[in-house]
C-alpha cells in the first residue's frame, strides 16, 4: 500500500456501528459510542492523521433525503482541504446504499469517499464494525480506480456506491453488488483491488444547492389501482418513482394515473422490484415497459427504486423544466 501523508476525516452519522444496549428499552439503541470506537481504533498508518466529525447518532432509517444531502455536501467541503486524502463515513446499514449513491452524485472530488457501518451492534460478539472502520480507512489510503466515485465497504469487499445494495437484514455479509461485481477485497491486513475495468456510465455529479425532496417512491402490487398515484400528484409531487415487476411492468389500471402525472408536466421514472436484470422496454401490452416508454415514462435501467428517487431528486433541483430533468436523470 502506498505510504500516503495527510488527513482522513472520518464521519460518524449513527447505526448500529455505535449502538449498544439501552437501559429501559428493549432492544439496542444509539449509545454515544463513536470515542470508544476512535479510541480501540489502533494507530493509523504513518503520516496519516485522523479528524473525527461527529456529525449525528441517527439510526439510518431516521436520516431524511435532507440530511443524506447535507452530509454530502459537508463531506464535500472537509475533502476539498489540501491536506485531506479522503473521507471514511460511518453510518447505519439499512439505507447506507442511498446515502452513499447521494455522496456519489453529489459530492464534487475525486478523492476518496468511502461509507461503512456493522450489522452487529457495539459491544455485540463478533462486532464488524471496528475491522469495517480499519478498512475503510485503508482503503480510502488506495489508488482507487478513476470512475469509482464513492464506495461503500462491508464484509471485506468495496462496492461502488452505485451498485451496492442491501440484500439480507441480519446476515453479516448483507450487501452485494447489482451484477457489476466488486471493486477490492480485504486479504489479511491488505486492501485488495480486484482489477475490474469500470466501463459503465461516467462519473458525473450533480451540482445542486438544494434538493427537490417531493419525489415519492410507490411499489407496484397485483391488483393496485389508481388511487395511490394520483394521490401523489394530487399532494403536489415534482416527480415519481413507481416499482414495476420484472422488467418494468405495471397493472394496466395505474397507466392513466401515470399519464396524467406526465400531462401535469411531473417526470415519472419506471424501476424494478427485482434486485437484478433492471428495466427494459420489452412488452409492449397496456403497462408494459415498452408500452410506458412510449408514453414517455423513464427507464430506470438497472437502478433500483431508491436509488432511482435520489437521482431524481436531484435532476429535478439543478434542472429548468420537466424535460430537463428527464434528459439529466437518463445522461448524467
Amino acid at each position: 500500500m502506498s505510504q500516503r501523508q495527510g488527513r482522513i476525516a472520518v464521519f460518524f452519522t449513527g447505526g448500529t456501528i455505535g449502538m449498544s444496549p439501552a437501559e429501559g428499552v428493549d432492544g439496542v439503541a444509539p449509545g454515544n459510542n463513536f470515542s470508544k470506537l476512535l479510541h480501540e481504533l489502533a494507530s493509523p498508518p504513518d503520516g496519516v492523521v485522523l479528524d473525527p466529525v461527529l456529525w449525528s447518532d441517527k439510526p439510518s432509517p431516521h436520516m431524511t433525503p435532507e440530511d443524506m444531502f447535507r452530509l454530502a455536501k459537508d463531506v464535500e467541503r472537509a475533502v476539498a482541504d489540501k491536506d485531506c486524502l479522503g473521507a471514511v463515513v460511518l453510518h447505519g446499514t439499512d439505507v447506507l446504499a442511498e446515502t452513499a449513491y447521494m455522496c456519489d452524485l453529489a459530492v464534487d472530488t475525486h478523492k476518496p469517499v468511502v461509507l461503512t457501518g456493522s450489522m452487529r451492534y457495539y459491544s455485540e460478539s463478533g462486532y464488524d464494525g471496528l475491522r469495517n472502520l480499519i478498512n475503510a480507512i485503508r482503503t480510502v489510503l488506495l489508488p482507487l480506480p478513476p470512475g469509482t466515485g464513492a464506495a461503500l465497504l462491508m464484509t471485506d469487499r468495496i462496492f461502488r456506491a452505485r451498485e451496492a445494495v442491501k440484500v439480507n437484514s441480519l446476515n453479516v455479509d448483507a450487501f452485494e453488488s447489482r451484477e457489476a461485481g466488486i471493486i477490492g477485497y480485504v486479504a489479511g491486513e491488505e486492501v485488495i483491488l480486484a482489477g475490474c475495468p469500470l466501463t459503465v456510465e461516467p462519473n458525473r455529479k450533480f451540482l445542486a444547492e438544494r434538493l427537490e425532496t417531493r419525489v415519492p417512491l410507490i411499489t407496484s402490487y397485483t391488483g393496485m389501482g389508481p388511487e395511490a398515484v394520483d394521490q401523489a400528484r394530487e399532494a403536489g409531487a415534482k416527480g415519481l418513482v413507481i416499482e414495476g415487476f420484472g422488467a418494468g411492468n405495471v397493472p394496466p389500471e395505474v397507466v392513466p394515473a401515470l399519464e396524467r402525472c406526465m400531462a401535469d408536466d411531473i417526470p415519472v421514472v419506471l424501476a424494478t422490484r427485482c434486485i437484478e436484470g433492471g428495466v427494459w422496454p420489452i412488452y409492449g401490452y397496456p403497462g408494459g415497459g415498452a408500452d410506458l416508454k412510449a408514453k414517455g415514462v423513464v427507464m430506470s435501467r438497472r437502478m433500483g427504486g431508491p436509488k432511482a428517487r435520489i437521482r431524481l431528486m436531484l435532476a429535478l433541483a439543478v434542472a429548468g423544466d420537466a424535460d430537463e430533468a428527464r434528459r439529466l436523470f437518463v445522461e448524467w
